[in-house]
């Protein structure tokens, strides 16, 4: 499952370049007149970069190797949909602003959060130095990578 992980976040990184791309042939990179865009894009990257942090200190369940894994995956998806939030919000504003800068804006924010949440060596290494400090003989990348997800 841990390659599944990486895999989806190489995807959201890759598709977050691949808007960039797509918008360039669109949209001007000055359009004008961006007003409050470029600070409201800003101001939610703020934000989003302060919920992932927030999603980083959650506690993991020591219960079970099946919580263990189950709770880092879905950690992850959140942390991933709050990540991305400044990057898309950022799409819109190029809209709303008529420049393509103002992606790069959200996009740099995206790129910050979607680094703190990455299902990294370190990452993983981190949150065990946290389940081992709290007792718990579980192993963290184990249960990623022989509990498959659970189905409905």
């Amino acid at each position: 499952m841990l390659v599944v992980l990486r895999t989806v976040f190489l995807g959201i990184v890759v598709s977050l370049f691949l808007f960039l791309w797509a918008m360039s042939f669109i949209t001007p990179w000055d359009g004008g007149d961006e007003r409050w865009v470029p600070w409201a894009v800003a101001a939610i990257g703020i934000i989003s970069l302060a919920w992932v942090a927030s999603i980083r200190r959650r506690p993991l369940p020591t219960t079970s190797p099946e919580a263990l894994a189950r709770h880092y995956r879905a950690l992850f998806f959140i942390g991933l949909g709050a990540a991305a939030d400044a990057a898309l919000l950022g799409f819109v504003g190029v809209f709303l602003g008529g420049s393509l800068w103002i992606y790069l804006v959200g996009l740099a924010f995206g790129l910050v959060g979607l680094w703190m949440i990455a299902p990294t060596r370190s990452d993983i290494e981190r949150r065990q130095r946290e389940i081992t400090a709290g007792g718990s003989p579980l192993s963290l990348l184990e249960a990623l990578t022989s509990i498959p997800p659970a189905r409905p």
